[in-house]
């Protein structure tokens, strides 16, 4: 690794008091990234904004160029997290039916890993096809700001003119309560399969000003939080931790279509590296999997 990249990753990630400041680089070749398929599963209001997504800069997609099959799982970015786990296992179902029966990575992103975790939970095919869960700024525990969004807004995002989510049912942030959230992983925590967690911690100045009334509400509760989450309700209690990311809520995951917005540059900080780190993301959870097979194997012997 270079020192450029180094600087680079520095900038990126935050550390906290313990943490060691090495850098492990990976050496993933292309066979064993393409012996998993990443499944993707999208936030809040996903398809109703979907406009304002450059979808040639996801890092999904960018995973491919270095042998990952993916697949984005078409959830209803207004609708609770039991509708969007049937989506889930509906959409992955029909992904086991075939020939392919190689296992998924499932990643899930803001809502989108409650929506995950629920899934695993209630569809056993989804769990005995899934070979980990990976959770990048997941509102693990929900997030106080469901408390406090009317449901005016909620209409005006339904009937935004940047996509269409009118399929959604309009309940996403019941589902979010942190109260819902925190009752659920008492009853279904931890997973019984490998699982990840990197957490959004933004340094101030990289939060999109588009965030920060959200992020200053959350700031009264601890100063920790990425403008939509508090970092320990992004930590999902028996997960690998993978990190802190310098990133705001949506610079980590979503390549937002600034030049769409008025002032959309002046709105929103959404230059940050995060195919490069999802690719880190991505191959570490690699590396991980095929050395629990390693031990596992070495056990039987």
């Amino acid at each position: 690794m270079t020192s450029a990249s180094s600087e680079q990753c520095s900038s990126a990630l935050r550390r906290f008091r313990g943490e060691a400041d090495e850098v492990v680089p990976l050496e993933v070749k292309t066979d064993k990234r393409s012996r998993y398929r990443i499944a993707f599963v999208p936030g809040t209001a996903w398809d109703c904004l979907r406009g304002l997504v450059d979808e040639t800069d996801l890092p999904t997609l960018h995973l491919e160029e270095f042998g990952y099959d993916t697949t984005i799982i078409p959830i209803q970015g207004l609708s609770s997290t039991p509708r969007n786990a049937e989506i889930i296992d509906t959409t992955l179902r029909a992904l086991m039916g075939g020939d392919d029966k190689r296992p998924f990575i499932l990643i899930g992103y803001s809502k989108g890993a409650p929506d995950a975790l629920v899934a695993l939970e209630r569809y056993p095919d989804v769990l005995a096809n899934t070979a980990a869960f990976v959770s990048i700024a997941g509102a693990i525990g929900g997030s106080p700001i469901a408390e406090h969004t009317s449901a005016s807004t909620i209409a005006a995002i339904r009937y935004s003119p940047y996509g269409d989510c009118s399929s959604s049912r309009g309940d996403a942030l019941e589902s979010l309560r942190p109260a819902r959230r925190h009752a659920w992983m008492a009853d279904h925590l931890p997973l019984s399969i490998p699982a990840y967690s990197l957490v959004t911690t933004p340094e101030p100045e990289r939060v999109s000003r588009a965030l920060r009334s959200s992020y200053e509400l959350l700031g009264a509760l601890h100063p920790v939080n990425d403008g939509a989450l508090l970092y320990w309700d992004q930590l999902l209690p028996g997960s690998t931790l993978l990190g802190y990311a310098n990133a705001d809520h949506w610079a980590v995951a979503i390549p937002v279509e600034t030049d769409a917005i008025p002032l959309g540059d002046v709105l929103v900080t959404n230059g940050y590296p995060r195919t490069r780190l999802w690719l880190a993301i991505a191959d570490f959870v690699v590396t991980d999997l095929e050395q629990r097979a390693e031990a596992s194997k070495h056990d039987l012997e």
